[in-house]
């Protein structure tokens, strides 16, 4: 039966949203010189054949504050990391702000200075950008846009083959188990994975073909999108995925699968069998945890599959669905 309401389901990254954005992304007029419309960030070839990526994202994560950052930290992070994995270098980003009256100034301010600590360190300057209050109960506390700008010689998109290699950039489901800590109220170690992934993009890009930031989602939703994108099977093992023993508790305490969470510092990538371990040797300079999870095993399944094999046996891991983790980025 149609639905007649947005529920919440069709905004977190899952299958519902899929559905939502094919239902009217068709009836946009996108014009004929701009591509890549589903992808992180859409492309336009420029007259001396650079690629300049533009992408955009809004941001209503609760709580605003959470271990490892702000809703400030994850905005700008988050932008950059959508022309990152494109291939591109941020040139810039506009910010845009609507706060709810009688949001408090400091929180503000630490909100700002996060932002402003983020743009300098990636030498990423903020250039334009817009602000509106509303009403007393009319959103709740703060909403976060930006969209960035970057430029790029070589979009990543190279053909996958039979072999490739599934690389991980370090633990998932941390974004998600720090901020659910301060939402549910119990103690835990784990800290947000929110960074910029620039500087990491910036020493793999050439050596890989294929790369996502798994937010909402997580990489259950990126794996599944990519293989019915390329038409690929994908075979994952469970044990070389790298979830650290506390992100697996909470995930049991609260019910929650941890390939489906979000991250907002993360990178998975494909990569040819030859250029695996020279991939992964760069990744584990940032992070100890970064592996190898899989290899593509077919490139002839018109719907593609993602299998993930375990200690019992293997499993089809599907397109999460359903209210996997409201509000979370």
């Amino acid at each position: 039966m149609e639905k007649k309401n947005i529920s919440l389901e069709q905004g977190n990254g899952g299958r519902e949203m899929n559905d939502l954005l094919n239902s009217f992304l068709g009836n946009l007029y996108r014009g004929d010189k701009w591509e890549n419309f589903t992808n992180d960030s859409a492309t336009f070839e420029l007259p001396n054949k650079d690629t300049l990526c533009f992408t955009t994202d809004s941001f209503v994560v609760n709580p605003i504050k959470f271990p490892g950052g702000d809703i400030g930290h994850l905005a700008i992070c988050g932008t950059i990391n959508d022309l990152a994995v494109m291939g591109a270098d941020p040139v810039g980003l506009s910010l845009s702000l609507i706060i709810e009256e009688g949001f408090d100034i400091e929180t503000l301010n630490e909100i700002m200075g996060s932002i402003n600590k983020i743009s300098k360190e990636q030498q990423i300057p903020i250039v334009t950008g817009d602000t509106k209050v509303m009403e007393k109960g009319a959103i709740d506390k703060i909403v976060i846009n930006v969209s960035g700008v970057g430029i790029t010689k070589k979009i990543i998109d190279e053909e996958i083959i039979t072999g490739d290699k599934i690389i991980i950039s370090g633990g998932i489901g941390e974004h998600a188990v720090a901020l659910l800590s301060q939402r549910f109220d119990f103690q835990t170690q784990i800290i947000s994975d929110s960074k910029s992934i620039y500087l990491e993009m910036k020493k793999i890009r050439n050596l890989i073909k294929f790369a996502k930031d798994p937010t909402r989602g997580g990489i259950a939703s990126v794996l599944n999108e990519v293989s019915n994108e390329k038409g690929i099977e994908i075979e994952l093992e469970d044990s070389k995925i790298p979830i650290k023993k506390e992100v697996r508790t909470a995930c049991n305490l609260l019910g929650l699968d941890p390939l489906e969470l979000a991250n907002e510092g993360r990178i998975i990538t494909i990569v040819s069998k030859n250029n695996s371990n020279k991939v992964l040797e760069e990744l584990k300079k940032f992070n100890e945890m970064a592996q190898i999870i899989g290899e593509v095993k077919s490139t002839s399944n018109k719907q593609g599959k993602v299998i993930l094999k375990t200690s019992l046996g293997s499993r089809i891991l599907q397109m999460p669905s359903g209210k996997i983790v409201p509000r979370i980025c």
